[in-house]
């Protein structure tokens, strides 16, 4: 009976919780998702490269998980959380040889680049999004459909070699959908109803905007050395 009533009360914390406290527990969590990731890159950097493909299919089973936690009603959302460090800290696994490629390569300067302008493009378009008086919820199916399109692009251009004008492109094309996806993130939370539970799956999406917008634009950036 005891143990109903805490499960009440907490629901009802949750529902109740204002928005800032869900926004700054989702920011809180964003950079320490971050953080891990940085952590797994570090030692992602001495892993054998035949990991990778393992590493990678782990990072979409973990995806997949999150979200299927936060759809089903009956699975116990704070399960999100480990979620989210695991992705974080195996996504940071992947970075880190890649980081470690254009290190190696001289290109460590796009590297510092592309961090500086991914954080303060980052804080830019957050703003943006959640000062926007517009309900960008329509634009939600535009950016998932460009999205899958990129996708499919991408892992085209793994068995075929694309030109490095296209994959200049590519990588203009990654960097603006992510932005966008800030700008869209941002306004969601700000126009719909979240609350605690929501925390884990936000900070999921916002991870996911920074890291992928950082890759594009370091590919950007190192292309031009």
């Amino acid at each position: 009976m005891e143990e109903m009533n805490r499960t009440v009360r907490q629901a009802t914390a949750n529902q109740a919780a204002p928005k800032e406290v869900v926004m700054q527990r989702t920011l809180n969590w964003f950079v320490i998702s971050l953080l891990i990731a940085s952590i797994g890159a570090g030692i992602g950097n001495q892993l054998s490269p035949e990991l990778y493909f393992p590493l990678l299919l782990t990072e979409i089973i973990l995806l997949v998980a999150a979200f299927i936690v936060r759809a089903n009603k009956s699975v116990p959302k704070v399960l999100g959380y480990p979620i989210l460090i695991a992705f974080a800290f195996v996504s940071g696994l992947t970075i880190g040889p890649v980081l470690t490629h254009y290190f190696a390569i001289g290109a460590g300067n796009a590297v510092l680049m592309a961090f500086a302008t991914t954080t303060v493009s980052f804080i830019a378009f957050a703003v943006i999004g959640a000062k926007v008086k517009k309900d960008l919820q329509a634009m939600g199916k535009i950016l998932l459909i460009a999205l899958i399109v990129l996708v499919v692009v991408t892992l085209f251009g793994m068995f075929i070699p694309l030109t490095s004008g296209t994959s200049t492109i590519i990588s203009g094309a990654g960097a603006l959908l992510f932005s966008l996806y800030i700008v869209y993130d941002f306004n969601q939370m700000m126009k719909r109803t979240i609350t605690l539970d929501d925390v884990p799956i936000l900070a999921l999406n916002l991870y996911l905007d920074f890291v992928n917008l950082f890759l594009y634009l370091l590919r950007l950036f190192a292309g031009r050395d």
